[in-house]
């Protein structure tokens, strides 16, 4: 099967989890315990990419991967593509992106600063804290050793957001996407207030409806059954506010239900859901106008700075150390 909607989300994933990059480094006694080797397994520009290296783009690669299309996703055909052929693929991809931003760093004096420096080794932490052992002994690293790596991704989004700078957007052309767009995007801007109880009981769900179908007072109703114990103890535990297109989509309805009246409960994937409408909010035009010019131009900026970093890449000498490549370990 083909599934070009859900490869674009994973392109998309895959980019912003494997923001990692580092200098050659040998992390050959990381992963105390583990019997784990560092080796070269891939040059890219003469640069050595080590296993550890890449395992850690790999691993994120792979779980931005399963977030996106759960573990199906490893039968999935992909224009005749595996998904661990496409996983390969954006993690390369991904790496020669930070190699050509490190490069583009270089050359105009962009550096990361102390504080970021900061940032990156707790987020190494909390990296390596959160991850399972077993996967952290397949990448040969600790927190220390992952703080280089992760540098390269305060460098990438440094030079992403230079290479923004540099995109100069048309005024005419982002006073068309408005009036092309903003029909669309005020029905989709439009938000709806809710009250709600969750409870994971169909026959209970049943009952807390009629209560509150018959006059009992909804947020009493709420502190007394909602399953989140956390969310009873506040004043606005059970309120939502959503946008219309994704609220009638999740609850599956076809319209907004007429504010006051309690529907429900709603089946959404063995949880149940009452709702009552509280308000129905529809945007004002200017607010409108604004988030199209931003929409526009952010897709601008981006298409800009990807294909500057196409150019980047473009031009780089891959090598493969075959024996190591082949014998390196999946995440799933």
């Amino acid at each position: 099967m083909k599934k070009k909607g859900l490869l674009c989300l994973l392109i998309a994933g895959a980019m912003a989890l494997s923001a990692c990059g580092s200098d050659n480094a040998s992390n050959s006694d990381n992963a105390s315990g583990s019997d784990f080797s560092d080796e070269v397994v891939m040059k890219i520009d003469d640069r050595e990419i080590m296993k550890s290296e890449y395992m850690v783009y790999l691993y994120t690669t792979t779980k931005s991967f399963t977030s996106v299309g759960g573990d199906d996703i490893w039968t999935t055909d992909f224009d005749g593509q595996t998904a661990d052929e496409l996983v390969e693929e954006r993690t390369l991809k991904t790496l020669q992106s930070v190699i050509a931003a490190k490069k583009y760093a270089e050359e105009n004096n962009i550096a990361i600063t102390d504080d970021q420096k900061t940032e990156v080794a707790t987020a190494s932490e909390q990296f390596v804290s959160s991850v399972p052992a077993e996967d952290i002994a397949k990448m040969g690293i600790d927190a220390g050793s992952l703080a280089p790596y992760m540098e390269g991704s305060y460098i990438y989004s440094l030079v992403y957001q230079a290479l923004v700078s540099e995109c100069e957007v048309d005024e005419a052309e982002k006073a068309k996407y408005y009036e092309e767009n903003k029909d669309q995007m005020k029905e989709e801007m439009i938000t709806v207030e809710l009250d709600s109880i969750v409870l994971n009981d169909s026959e209970k769900a049943n009952e807390v409806a009629e209560k509150a179908k018959s006059g009992t007072d909804f947020i009493s109703l709420f502190q007394e059954y909602d399953i989140d114990e956390t969310a009873r103890l506040k004043e606005d535990g059970g309120k939502m506010t959503v946008y219309k297109t994704p609220f009638l989509s999740t609850f599956q309805l076809t319209e907004i239900p007429e504010i006051g009246v309690v529907t429900g409960p709603i089946d959404v994937d063995g949880t149940y859901f009452i709702l009552r409408v509280t308000s129905v909010t529809t945007p004002e035009e200017a607010e409108v106008k604004t988030a199209a010019e931003n929409t526009f131009t952010t897709q601008k900026q981006t298409e800009y700075s990807d294909a500057r970093f196409e150019e980047m890449i473009a031009g780089q000498k891959v090598e493969y150390m075959d024996e190591a490549y082949k014998n390196l370990e999946k995440f799933h």
